[in-house]
């Protein structure tokens, strides 16, 4: 373990750190790490939610940093993940974490506990996330409850004197949106329905386009099919704010909450019903379903594949614990590949030499210029300034033989909801954009495991991965 800075060194970061906007280190004892599967930043309350979905996760937030503009490094747990306890940028299907020292294993040599509560499936199977756990339980689709209720117990065992890391890992609000009655508490119109009623009544004349003669939904049965989704999702986000009010109940209780820092986060969004769906995947659904039996709401993205709209791209990160500034809101790009050496520095840990990411207490110097992601094979970059782009495989827009990889490009700013591709008007930022992406990914390039075992295909196909496309 790293000795603490001189006096010297810690007035020297101090001015380095003022200059930059960031904070020190804090002097932390613990760290929980907090990953809510699935759940994007627009639907919590410090984020702008009007929906009371999240009391504790906003009393979280008031009493630390939130990040506004963070976004994880993909569009699904898997390479999310493995980028998150890696330190390492995914830039093509994994199936495995890399032979470099996980989070886990990195706090476990430093002589600190470690333990993880896992409830997604697809994190328990044979992928290397338990390397460096002292204590880890496989909580397979447990709810939120049930899982906070398992750090509880754990942490009751541990001494007083006792350092520790814990992840905790909730699969709520993943689909299927099913949350137990007392969450089940929204109904009728989500508080963008005015906005996405003219994008839903535009892509209706497709339906008779695609599916003349199936027995589709009508236009107002699809949208309350839509509408109740989203309030389902809701609910689920009402019970993973649940599951962390368990967390931190039971670190106050155990006199461990003042010098424990938490990390909220997420490892990727969810799209519900904001922006027509890839043409590969509706010909799946035609496939499958023998026609668009859920009617529009069928043309529309739902759910985590191949998108990088904001909606499934743009996660939480909320940090709160010893030295974090109360109350503040950071406005600058931040990402999920930095979470792994902030915690190394918030511990007093010496970070690995492979990590990719930088701490962003006192290691981020100076602002991201970009964020990059890749799943589903499909690569995303988005630039400080706001310009967004996208590229897909070919094959996701149906196109055969050869040709340039589809795209959309996008100018947040004047642009919030992503509704005009400029990909055409712009092809000299496309062209910008497409080179940054294939840089990327040449000097991230290195020896993967893309073998799937029939206890991982389980899992995905379980959870819906299992899809065209893959």
């Amino acid at each position: 373990m790293l000795a603490r800075p001189t006096c010297l060194l810690v007035a020297l970061a101090f001015l380095l750190v003022g200059c930059s906007g960031h904070d020190a280190a804090p002097p932390a004892k613990n760290v929980v790490l907090i990953v809510a599967d699935t759940l994007r930043a627009d639907r919590l309350g410090c984020y702008g939610y009007p929906r009371a979905t999240s009391p504790t996760i906003d009393a979280l937030a008031a009493r630390g940093t939130l990040y506004e503009r963070n976004h994880s490094q993909g569009c699904w747990t898997v390479p999310s993940m493995i980028s998150m306890i890696s330190g390492l940028y995914v830039t093509q299907d994994e199936t495995v974490l890399p032979k470099h020292t996980t989070l886990n294993e990195a706090v476990h040599s430093a002589g600190i506990e470690t333990a993880a509560f896992l409830a997604n499936q697809v994190l328990v199977t044979e992928r290397g996330f338990d390397r460096g756990v002292d204590h880890f339980e496989n909580l397979e689709n447990k709810s939120a409850l049930q899982v906070g209720d398992a750090f509880a117990t754990w942490l009751a065992g541990r001494k007083q004197d006792e350092r520790f890391f814990a992840w905790v890992h909730f699969i709520d609000p993943h689909q299927p949106y099913t949350p137990s009655p007392e969450f089940d508490l929204f109904q009728g119109e989500r508080p963008e329905h005015a906005e996405l009623l003219p994008r839903w009544r535009a892509l209706q004349e497709q339906v008779a386009r695609y599916d003349a003669d199936g027995p589709s939904l009508d236009f107002d049965a699809a949208v309350a099919h839509m509408e109740r989704e989203n309030s389902l999702y809701d609910g689920e986000v009402k019970q993973v704010d649940e599951g962390v009010r368990r967390v931190l109940a039971a670190l106050e209780k155990a006199g461990r909450l003042e010098d424990t820092l938490i990390v909220f986060a997420s490892d990727h969004g969810e799209m519900l019903f904001e922006q027509s769906t890839s043409p590969i995947l509706i010909k799946d659904t035609l496939s499958k379903e023998g026609g668009l039996k859920k009617g529009v709401a069928d043309l529309c993205a739902n759910g985590h594949r191949p998108w990088y709209f904001e909606d499934l791209w743009n996660t939480p990160l909320i940090l709160a614990g010893p030295g974090v500034p109360a109350g503040v809101r950071r406005k600058e790009l931040a990402q999920n590949l930095d979470i792994y050496p902030t915690i190394l520095e918030a511990l007093d840990v010496a970070p690995p030499k492979h990590l990719q990411g930088a701490s962003i207490f006192t290691q981020r110097s100076q602002p991201l210029e970009r964020v990059l992601a890749y799943g589903h094979q499909t690569s995303a970059v988005l630039e400080a300034a706001g310009q967004k782009l996208v590229v897909y495989p070919r094959h996701w827009y149906l196109l055969e033989g050869e040709g340039a990889a589809p795209t959309l490009l996008f100018e947040l700013p004047t642009d919030p909801g992503e509704t005009n591709d400029l990909s055409d008007e712009r092809p000299e930022d496309v062209e910008r954009l497409r080179d940054a992406i294939e840089q990327w990914h040449v000097s991230n390039a290195r020896s993967a495991d893309t073998q799937v075992t029939p206890e991982q295909e389980k899992a995905l196909r379980e959870l819906g991965y299992i899809d065209a496309g893959k």
